[in-house]
């Protein structure tokens, strides 16, 4: 009676087995027929039942059935991009029960497994991409984080043919942490970058913002002067440092270092430029002006230092002819007037560099409109307006 029922036993545990094994079949032909619904409820079956739940058959279907859910028929299932990864990925791993192989079922080859995976990634990327612009910061992180499984299995470096690169995924998931305020992550993030040595200069300063808002301006200061130290000629990083000393009320400091530095007698605009940068932003015009034409003896054509000039020059000219206007005493409002006017004429020839250099710089082209106007040369100043409104359209159109 013992050996019957044990014989009962192993045949309803054959029969179930089989039952489940059966679904796989049923799955691959629902697959082949293009019946997504019922392919996913097949592989369902299968992938949540014991006795499959880890057959390499089993996970080769279910990866090709959610991609093709994932890809084209999302409604059947949210989370269809992430299966699809999943069983992917477990395609690639260790075999269960033969050495030395992966789990990938007869003559689906590994290519095609990671072609799969990339088609996974592109999809993620951009799911995470979209989500973001959304503000969904989370959602984003989430769509980003099984790349990074591919990524380490992208031993040809593949994922770049799609522009997917290890700096690209840590620098968007930077983003996504920073729009959910969660420092840590976005810190963490950040120095991910740093330790493959980013090319991204603005790591550098990003990392330096997070801990000026936190309050610690010496760490702030630390990330800032590392990041100069690799990229030292990068502007953004320059202006960054500047403002930082600024904020932390540390201009005379600055001034200082630079000042040191072109004692040295090194033949450098930029010293002289941020320097005249610094000056501007104090409001000391005299000395502003005497840095930024030092800049631009040495490099006459550096567009910041003839944009900052002409502009220094043009709102200088602006606030004479504000207080011009304002005034009732004719003889105060003449001396103003004069002052302006000679201000505009300085300005000229330098935005007009500065336009030359870079013709789509907006900035430029609203001063050189108003500049013209006023001057009484209508010609030029419709010539920049439409210029204007051609780049403003060339903006809207690439948005």
């Amino acid at each position: 009676m013992k050996k019957i029922n044990l014989f009962i036993v192993l045949l309803s545990i054959t029969t179930i087995t089989f039952a489940q094994k059966h679904n796989i079949v049923n799955a691959s032909i629902a697959l082949r027929n293009e019946n997504y619904a019922e392919a996913k409820q097949y592989i369902d079956e299968a992938y949540n039942n014991e006795s499959t739940s880890n057959e390499p058959k089993m996970w080769m279907y279910r990866a090709k059935i959610y991609k093709m859910i994932a890809l084209n028929h999302e409604s059947l299932d949210s989370d269809a991009i992430f299966k699809a990864t999943e069983s992917h990925l477990k395609c690639m791993q260790p075999h269960p029960k033969k050495k030395n192989k992966i789990i990938i079922y007869k003559k689906w080859g590994k290519e095609e497994v990671f072609l799969g995976l990339m088609q996974c990634s592109n999809k993620l990327f951009n799911l995470a991409v979209e989500a973001y612009q959304e503000g969904k910061f989370q959602e984003s992180l989430n769509f980003y984080e099984p790349i990074y499984d591919v990524m380490a299995l992208d031993d040809e470096g593949q994922l770049k043919s799609i522009k997917i690169t290890i700096e690209s995924l840590l620098h968007n998931s930077y983003l996504s942490a920073r729009g959910m305020k969660n420092n840590e992550l976005a810190k963490d993030f950040l120095q991910r970058l740093m330790d493959i040595n980013s090319e991204k200069p603005s790591i550098y300063s990003s990392m330096s913002n997070i801990y000026f808002e936190e309050g610690n301006s010496e760490k702030a200061l630390e990330y800032m002067a590392l990041g100069r130290g690799i990229f030292k000629s990068d502007q953004g990083l320059i202006t960054d440092e500047i403002n930082l000393y600024i904020k932390l009320e540390k201009t005379e400091e600055l001034i200082g270092k630079l000042g040191e530095a072109i004692a040295l007698g090194e033949e450098n605009d930029l010293l002289y430029f941020n320097r005249g940068t610094i000056y501007d932003q104090q409001g000391e015009m005299a000395n502003a002006i005497k840095d930024y034409k030092a800049a631009l003896a040495i490099n006459p054509s550096s567009f910041d230092a003839n944009y900052n000039l002409g502009a220094l020059y043009f709102n200088t000219a602006i606030e004479r002819n504000n207080k011009a206007n304002a005034t009732s005493n004719n003889s105060i409002y003449k001396k103003l007037k004069k002052e302006a006017d000679g201000l505009f004429a300085k300005a000229l020839p330098y935005l007009e560099e500065a336009y030359a250099l870079d013709s789509k710089d907006k900035n430029t082209l609203l001063s050189l409109k108003q500049l013209y106007y006023m001057n009484e040369d209508y010609a030029k100043s419709e010539a920049m307006k439409k210029e204007i409104a051609d780049l403003d359209q060339l903006i809207g159109e690439i948005k």
